[in-house]
């Protein structure tokens, strides 16, 4: 009796600790600074039975019709927000990513060595990524780790399981904009499979199976595409996600540029392609590297594409798993017994520092709007009091990232601009963005403008500028604290507006 229960207990903590660990490693507090234009979108269907599809919240490009790819991610963290706060948000994130792994797991076949080694090392490097907590880009990654599972299945001889993906690039069409990166991936995947296979058939009779396989293959393929088009803004999600691509105004946004050279980042990237350069000379060495290129082209485009835009490494790094995992099982030791002490050691090593010394630290329970503005935004509710009381006319200019911040929380202050702007064109060509950043940047005299008002951060040159204004006795500071600060053109100064700064 006790030497079955403890094989039940063996059992069950290889089966369910490492994601455990990966669960409770993965509890951050939300800090997103687009949740509050997504909440509105959410609350907006909710209230009024239909996806909002035109913009009402900014002052810029007022009444432009906007494609929304997550409008269904709206509705999710709209329902879980209202429902449990915070703290609902953030397990909805651990509980996102948890299944992240679980089916990338699934897809490279790890072994309890594997995922000790493995699991801790991705935490880490995917925190940039994971610490923002729950947000469309997490469902995207959860759905590009399905398609892999899949696709394994399809490689083990579960053929028809492959049919699985038209309702997945289904509901990831309605969900984030992503899906287009896991077509992507699919087609690629499903050309090198069977050229790879096609190649080193040898019998007539293998050929034929080859064919049926690429048959399979190509109609779901085909059919996963189409799938895409169901939802409420049909072709347009293809066209609207293809708009990030080349893209001159991505370069100032951060998850669209690279990584700056020699920061810890650009070396955990590095570290990584040691990894993989490492795990493709053992292949080499077992004659194993032909049998696994339909997951070392994916991962070595990923790869290269990464050092350009860093949104591509937060992927690459779960679609090298089939290729890296070679590597860890090569490194495991040969006694069974001391592998498996290791592997425990290591996960219960982590599990204890995340009940220690992390979770303490971030305290999700005590996440607030007041935390989410003053620690990881930057913003001050007391500004936008003062701005809600003063009322200005003047035509203002707002900072980006509190955009989405002021919607929800502030909607009788409406942003100039927020972060589902960075790239509306309309079809004279005109952009918003395009507009504000000169500006934020000091790049464009502000003074020269058609601006009365503007709401700035002290981060942004554009905070000096006008500071130097005020020394000109051109501008006034209305409002100003460590967060903050509410710059106001003398000729559009309030007759009751007292300058002094709180």
């Amino acid at each position: 009796m006790k030497k079955w229960l403890s094989n039940l207990v063996k059992t069950y903590f290889i089966a369910y600790f490492p994601f455990i660990v990966v669960f409770t490693a993965s509890l951050y507090a939300p800090s997103d600074s687009d949740l509050g234009w997504h909440l509105k979108y959410g609350e907006y269907f909710y209230k009024n039975h239909t996806i909002l599809r035109e913009n009402i919240y900014s002052t810029m490009m007022a009444g432009y019709h906007w494609i929304n790819s997550s409008w269904a991610t709206d509705l999710l963290i709209y329902t879980t927000f209202r429902r449990f706060g915070f703290i609902g948000l953030s397990i909805l994130g651990a509980i996102v990513i948890t299944a992240i792994f679980y089916f990338f797991a699934k897809a490279a076949k790890l072994t309890f060595w594997d995922k000790a080694v493995l699991f801790p090392l991705l935490l880490y490097m995917e925190k940039p990524f994971f610490e923002v907590s729950f947000r469309g880009q997490l469902l995207s990654l959860l759905g590009t780790g399905i398609l892999y599972f899949l696709l394994s299945e399809f490689e083990q001889g579960k053929k028809h399981k492959i049919f699985l993906t038209i309702p997945l690039f289904f509901v990831w069409s309605n969900f984030h904009g992503q899906f287009l990166l896991g077509l992507g991936l699919f087609f690629l995947w499903s050309g090198l499979y069977l050229g790879k296979n096609f190649y080193i058939a040898r019998s007539s009779e293998k050929k034929t199976q080859l064919l049926h396989d690429g048959k399979i293959l190509i109609s779901s393929f085909l059919l996963g595409v189409t799938a895409t088009l169901i939802n409420p803004f049909g072709i347009g999600v293809l066209t609207e996600s293809l708009r990030h691509f080349g893209n001159p105004l991505q370069k100032y946004i951060v998850e669209w540029i690279p990584f700056e050279r020699f920061s810890i980042f650009w070396w955990n990237l590095i570290f990584w392609d040691i990894l993989f350069l490492a795990s493709l000379y053992i292949l080499r060495l077992k004659g194993l590297l032909w049998h696994k290129i339909h997951y070392v082209i994916p991962t070595l485009l990923l790869l290269v594409f990464s050092f350009f835009v860093r949104r591509y490494t937060w992927s690459m790094l779960l679609v090298s798993l089939p290729v890296v995992c070679i590597l860890v099982s090569y490194l495991r030791p040969k006694l069974a017994e001391v592998s498996g002490t290791i592997a425990c050691m290591l996960l219960v090593f982590v599990y204890i520092w995340v009940i220690i010394i992390k979770a303490p630290k971030d305290n999700i329970m005590a996440m607030s709007w007041d935390r989410f503005c003053y620690q990881y935004v930057g913003c001050s509710p007391a500004s936008a009091e003062f701005l809600s009381e003063k009322k200005y006319q003047g035509k203002m200019l707002t900072f980006y990232n509190w955009g989405g911040w002021l919607i929800w929380n502030y909607p009788q202050i409406k942003p100039s601009i927020d972060g589902r702007m960075h790239l509306w064109r309309d079809e004279k060509g005109y952009s918003a963005f395009a507009e504000y950043y000169p500006y934020e940047q000091s790049w464009k005299n502000i003074d020269a403008s058609d601006y009365d008002v503007v709401y700035m951060t002290p981060k942004k040159p554009l905070y000096q500028k006008l500071a130097g204004l005020v020394k000109e006795d051109k501008w006034e500071i209305a409002y100003q604290d460590n967060y903050a600060a509410v710059f106001v053109r003398k000729t559009h100064l309030p007759e009751s507006t007292n300058p002094e700064i709180p």
